[in-house]
């Protein structure tokens, strides 16, 4: 038995984080994010997923250096998809197709990110293309595989996106 796509279908998820950063920013000067660890489950007419959203912020503190802090975030959803059953198998392509961030009294940083979800259904686990828990998945950013980054404009406003 050949494994087959039988369904495809998009999801869009908003992760709207604040992070509390270990020291006081002047401003932000880069923001990688990449999607890490996709699951997925199906229930009859769904598919249920969660991933997380992992950043690397780089930022200018108060004695003028770059400094480094880690964050990842968990996300998760749904979506609807007609003929969805137990024991298909899922395959899950994230896109980060926006970033925006605003530095909030120096010490916290809120972040917005959009991801686009591409989630193909196939008629039997396809073994050799769902990625197993814990590998890093390749992101998209304007077609090419790579980190999303945006770099900072000052103190306070929204990033700027580089690619």
């Amino acid at each position: 038995m050949s494994t087959r796509v039988v369904a495809e279908a998009q999801a869009q998820v908003l992760v709207d984080d604040t992070v509390d950063l270990f020291t006081p920013a002047e401003k932000i000067d880069e923001i990688r994010a990449v999607v890490e660890d996709l699951r997925c489950h199906i229930i009859p007419g769904k598919v249920i997923f969660q991933g997380i959203l992992h950043k690397q912020i780089f930022f200018v503190n108060k004695r003028n250096t770059v400094v480094h802090q880690r964050v990842e975030i968990p996300f998760s959803g749904f979506i609807d998809i007609a003929g969805a059953e137990p024991g298909q198998g899922c395959q899950l392509i994230p896109e980060i197709v926006f970033l925006d961030f605003e530095l909030l009294n120096g010490d916290r940083l809120r972040e917005k990110v959009v991801i686009d979800l591409t989630v193909r259904l196939f008629n039997s686990p396809p073994f050799d293309l769902i990625n197993p828990a814990g590998t890093r998945n390749i992101v998209t950013f304007r077609g090419n595989p790579q980190p999303f980054v945006v770099r900072g404009g000052g103190k306070q406003g929204s990033g700027r996106i580089t690619g």
